[in-house]
């Protein structure tokens, strides 16, 4: 005879009692381990992005004498810097702009040229070395040195205005030129422009004078420093979708000059 022609239906042995309990218990451990995968996944992740900003600020202290020289700046490379200032949409006069990865100020002369008060831009780089040669340069303009999800406009806008620095608006700019590709999470760094620094029309500038063919090669050769290709269409669509405060205003992608401009819905 099988099991159910001996024992009702309703009735269960003490072995599948048994095996109830033990199922319990691995469910209660599994469930009361969650709380822990939750407190320690921020900090393993800002451990990563601690990591990968002194990275970059190393490797960019050790190559600042060439980024403040002439050889990074050919002439060849000069209309295409002009063409990005253009991008950023400068008619406005008293125009604040925040020129992330700013390096040592290789844009501002041509945000000069398109009429911007220098003493408007804030530039905001990781590196030391890079900021110590941009302030002798251009001694008008504030540049501060952090990681650009740690800016906080409202916060540096009223000590700004207190020192007669900049307009208090920040409908800016905010220009990400050759170094969009060097975030660590580029989506993150988009959602904290558009939602704590742009206010409703202000424009995102993601460029690169060189375009993405190059980007690629430099990222086969030092991906620590470049993580991420340069969005195309496709993966423009996708960030988007996880930014939605961001609309696409124009995309020039050649294959040696990038130019994506988003605006703030």
């Amino acid at each position: 005879m099988s099991y159910w022609e001996t024992t009702p239906p309703h009735i269960c042995t003490m072995a599948q009692v048994r095996r109830a309990l033990a199922t319990c218990a691995v469910l209660t451990a599994a469930r009361n381990s969650l709380p822990q995968i939750q407190v320690f996944a921020a900090p393993r992740m800002e451990s990563k992005l601690a990591e990968h900003n002194q990275y970059q600020a190393k490797t960019f202290d050790e190559k600042s004498d060439f980024f403040a020289s002439e050889k990074a700046t050919p002439a060849s490379v000069e209309p295409k810097l002009r063409r990005i200032a253009c991008s950023c949409r400068l008619e406005t006069p008293g125009t604040t702009l925040l020129d992330v990865g700013t390096g040592t100020g290789a844009l501002l002369p041509f945000f000069q040229e398109a009429g911007v008060d220098l003493a408007q831009v804030v530039g905001v780089d990781l590196s030391a070395g890079m900021l110590g040669f941009a302030k002798e340069r251009f001694p008008e303009t504030t540049f501060v040195q952090e990681d650009v999800l740690q800016f906080q406009g409202g916060r540096f806008d009223r000590v700004a205005r207190a020192e007669s620095r900049l307009c208090p608006a920040w409908g800016l700019p905010v220009v990400f030129n050759a170094c969009f590709g060097n975030l660590f999470d580029p989506v993150a760094v988009l959602r904290h422009v558009a939602r704590d620094l742009l206010s409703d029309g202000g424009l995102v500038v993601i460029s690169h004078p060189l375009g993405r063919p190059w980007l690629r090669t430099l990222q086969q050769s030092d991906p620590r420093m470049v993580l991420h290709d340069l969005p195309g269409k496709e993966q423009l669509k996708t960030m988007l979708a996880e930014v939605p405060e961001l609309e696409l205003e124009s995309l020039e992608d050649d294959a040696d000059f990038y130019c994506l401009v988003l605006r703030r819905r």
